[in-house]
């Protein structure tokens, strides 16, 4: 597929976006200035020390060094033991309250375990792009308004369907579920056909959620009844290319119930957004008063700025942990004040005087 990259390079946090042929985005990555060096991220060869068996003997608990312990599933690798230090490849990223899972990395047997857990190599592959042909990259202040509607866009509750209709999306802690609506969609008289353009627009919107969202695990979509078994298979169909498409590799998807829902494993391999952008209330406020300021110190090249925070924001941003206050001088320079507002605060709020 060919595709756009955009990265939106703020103070204090980094975005960048893949958008199909379309424009329309279907992968997101976001790093926090916070967050460097202490995540291990998908593909890494870490060195870790084996800890512990999980109970059930289900595998072992790994000390990666940095985040919460990694994950070894059962293996017959007679050198798993406890108190090892071994190499492990990174399979897929911490999310929520689970952490990474492992598995053995080729090393060559001359290669010498570190005393502590450390990072041995990064991913060969930026997974962001991977599968794509990235033909044009946009930066600057165009960069930034199409990161924030790719952040709206897949932090929305329902997403609207080209000529009415849309797909409601709920993510649980077992799975994820997309319901499909008509809703407002006009149709003509043949029900059957109706049921099956609306699906067809559903199962692609589905896929390019479910890459959007960094989502994984078990998803069940409940498509629009059809009768047809053509049209049945065609829609399943439809939704197992997108998601290949998109994902840039194939999952388990299975044929319609009886009921109409379509059930999908999708292996989890990068954070969700959601965890990705679920910092404390303090430091998200901190960040999107940043970017603000950022953008009105573009914007406005000679004026003074004001902003108004949270009083949780506003300790954040005075203890100054991530270097924001050189970093955003040297984008716009030293022209602004911050003032905590009162109560709880509100979103943040930036002018020029």
């Amino acid at each position: 597929m060919k595709a756009r990259l955009v990265i939106d390079e703020a103070v204090g946090e980094r975005r960048r976006i893949v958008l199909d042929e379309q424009g329309r985005p279907f992968r997101i990555n976001v790093e926090r200035w916070s967050e460097k060096g202490r995540r291990v991220l998908l593909d890494q060869v870490r060195w870790g020390r084996v800890k512990a068996r999980i109970p059930g003997n289900r595998g072992w608990f790994v000390d990666l060094g940095v985040g919460p312990d990694g994950v070894v599933e059962p293996t017959k690798a007679a050198r798993v033991v406890e108190g090892a230090m071994l190499a492990f490849r990174v399979k897929s990223e911490a999310w929520s309250d689970k952490g990474p899972v492992l598995s053995l990395a080729d090393m060559s047997p001359s290669a010498m375990p570190p005393k502590e857990p450390l990072l041995h190599a990064d991913p060969a592959e930026d997974a962001l792009v991977s599968g794509v042909e990235i033909v044009e990259t946009l930066t600057g202040a165009e960069a930034r308004k199409i990161a924030d509607a790719a952040i709206d866009d897949a932090l929305a509750a329902t997403v609207a369907l080209t000529g009415g209709g849309d797909i409601g999306i709920d993510v649980t802690r077992a799975a994820t579920v997309i319901d499909v609506d008509g809703a407002d969609r006009k149709g003509g008289g043949d029900a059957e056909r109706f049921a099956l353009e609306l699906n067809v627009l559903a199962a692609e919107a589905a896929a390019r959620q479910v890459s959007l969202r960094g989502l994984g695990g078990l998803v069940f979509v409940d498509f629009v009844s059809m009768n047809e078994p053509a049209s049945r298979r065609g829609v399943v169909q439809r939704f197992r290319d997108q998601l290949a498409l998109y994902l840039g590799r194939s999952s388990d998807v299975l044929e319609l119930t009886r009921f109409g829902v379509c059930e999908a494993a999708v292996a989890r391999r990068v954070r969700p957004l959601r965890d990705a952008v679920s910092a404390s209330a303090a430091e998200r406020g901190a960040l999107d008063v940043l970017r603000l300021l950022e953008t009105a110190g573009e914007q406005d090249r000679a004026g003074r700025l004001k902003a108004r925070v949270s009083g949780a924001a506003a300790e954040w941003l005075g203890a100054d942990r991530i270097g924001w206050r050189e970093a955003l001088a040297g984008r716009i320079g030293p022209r602004w004040t911050i003032e905590t507002a009162d109560g709880a605060g509100g979103p943040p709020q930036v002018w020029s005087e």
